[in-house]
């Protein structure tokens, strides 16, 4: 295959998915086509991450001629693994199908060493759930008189686990390194406690977790190998890898015979450092594969109109200075609404919140004036900042009210409108989409820990970058539509810091009165 051409002319003759001819775009193409040790791509959002990951495969299995067995695909979660999988099950080259029904080239890095380690004969038995962690933590909370927050201890150990497993004595050094005697000194001392205490119990009764089975699977390939010699390495969703991830990808590259690394995602949407991720990682690829590597970039977004793409590229300009943003390969004539949430109409009905009638009936406008489109709504938590409100309560608030409607009614109320935290929005999508407190400091918000995460890198920076990066992924969730409510209407470019909306660009926006 001489260029990206040939290859695109290649696909739509030979390859079907679901009976339709497979089509790439050029910049897809060249990564299909490339041959590099290391490969990192970015992938926008929107830009056809999974049908770039898919179409490699494709072409490796169909042109290449290499067995399945030697091609291994990670993501971070089941259902990412499923949909490459589903999808490589429904291609056809050729009109036959390229892989056997039960292979799947896809697997999760727990998933894939879970197996490593023996599986659920050995390993099942040994794995806590979270009913198990919680007994294990509040036990020891009580035999030392501690008392603290059970999701601030958990995070603390999962990061612990994700950055220091190799080498728990240095985060006990960058702790004793926090010169001043305060709050967050003495918090984080009762939790490496708690952490140190933690490990030992696991210990004793043999039992184990996610991350201690990535670390010891690590170990057991640098020993032994994996029992495949893998040609070519994928990695999905690249930006939330942290250094437990990158040790066992290392591990596994080591065992392998000149094998190639794929590594595809998008550094506008690591929005998991709460959880352990890095985007270091991502931003500094050559780092940590230092041969033969190069970068490559998709650069158009399909699924958003041209004005939410722009306004999220300039978004990201204004917020991290990167100007790397993508183009709009969609011909919908997109356009973004706000409404201040400030001054409201009457109140109607006085068992709920002002507020919260506002965003009712504003919401009820929207889905009566877009009555066949698929609308979700969107907020930064599932607590809202107003008492005794969730996102949950407020979107059952909207489907009761248009049960009782008559004007409603005949919509599929139920099957239109969804909701989620703007986390758990990353890869969905809809026709329109809702976002609830855009206000200032509510998002982003403040830190509220004090630094108390600063062992783990956390500073201003890289908080407000994140919280960055999470709004990105809430504007890039429309097709069409996007609703931002705000009591934070102002472009305001001299206090921009804790206002999402002053980096938005008024020439985008339209008022909804």
């Amino acid at each position: 295959m001489k260029n990206a051409h040939e290859l695109q002319k290649w696909f739509k003759k030979h390859i079907k998915e679901s009976g339709v001819p497979y089509t790439l775009d050029k910049n897809q193409a060249k990564i299909v086509l490339d041959s590099h040790k290391h490969t990192l791509v970015t992938a926008r959002a929107g830009s056809g991450k999974t049908r770039t990951i898919v179409a490699k495969a494709i072409y490796l299995l169909t042109y290449l001629q290499i067995p399945p067995d030697k091609i291994i695909i990670f993501s971070f979660n089941r259902k990412a693994r499923a949909e490459i999988n589903e999808r490589l099950l429904q291609i056809k080259f050729d009109d036959q199908p390229i892989l056997p029904s039960k292979v799947e080239l896809a697997t999760t890095f727990h998933a894939f060493a879970y197996k490593i380690l023996g599986g659920k004969e050995v390993i099942g038995p040994k794995l806590m759930d979270e009913n198990q962690q919680n007994q294990i933590l509040n036990q020891i909370c009580i035999d030392n008189k501690l008392q603290t927050k059970s999701d601030e201890i958990k995070q603390f150990i999962t990061r612990a686990e994700q950055q220091y497993f190799d080498d728990y004595a240095y985060l006990d050094q960058k702790i004793d390194q926090i010169s001043e005697e305060n709050e967050i000194k003495e918090k984080l001392l009762k939790f490496n406690l708690i952490f140190k205490e933690y490990r030992k119990r696991t210990k004793r009764q043999g039992l184990t977790n996610f991350n201690q089975i990535m670390a010891d699977a690590a170990t057991q390939i640098r020993k032994n190998g994996s029992g495949q010699d893998y040609k070519y390495i994928f990695v999905d969703e690249y930006q939330d890898f942290s250094k437990l991830f990158l040790n066992l990808i290392k591990a596994i590259l080591s065992k392998c015979n000149n094998p190639k690394l794929l590594a595809v995602g998008d550094d506008w949407q690591s929005i998991n450092r709460f959880a352990g991720s890095n985007v270091d990682y991502f931003l500094h690829f050559e780092k940590y594969f230092k041969e033969d590597y190069i970068k490559l970039f998709i650069p158009t977004n399909y699924r958003s109109g041209k004005r939410i793409v722009k306004n999220a590229n300039l978004f990201m300009s204004r917020a991290l200075h990167d100007f790397n943003g993508c183009k709009s390969g969609n011909k919908l004539k997109a356009k973004i609404f706000y409404k201040n949430m400030k001054y409201g109409k009457a109140r109607k009905n006085k068992n709920i919140p002002i507020l919260i009638e506002n965003y009712l009936e504003t919401t009820l406008k929207i889905i009566q004036e877009n009555p066949d489109k698929s609308i979700k709504i969107l907020s930064r938590n599932n607590d809202l900042h107003i008492p005794d409100w969730s996102l949950e309560k407020f979107v059952k608030l909207v489907k009761t009210t248009c049960a009782k409607r008559p004007d409603y009614q005949k919509l599929a109320i139920d099957s239109l409108v969804t909701y989620s935290t703007i986390h758990r929005s990353k890869g969905l999508e809809s026709d329109i989409v809702i976002l609830l407190e855009i206000d200032e400091n509510k998002f982003p918000a403040p830190d509220k820990t004090g630094g108390l995460y600063k062992v783990f890198g956390d500073n201003q920076k890289t908080l407000f970058e994140d919280e960055a990066r999470l709004f990105y992924v809430a504007l890039t969730r429309p097709k069409e539509k996007l609703f931002i409510l705000s009591k934070t209407t102002k472009i305001n470019r001299e206090n921009r810091k804790y206002n999402f909306f002053s980096y938005l660009d008024e020439n985008y926006l339209e008022e909804v009165l």
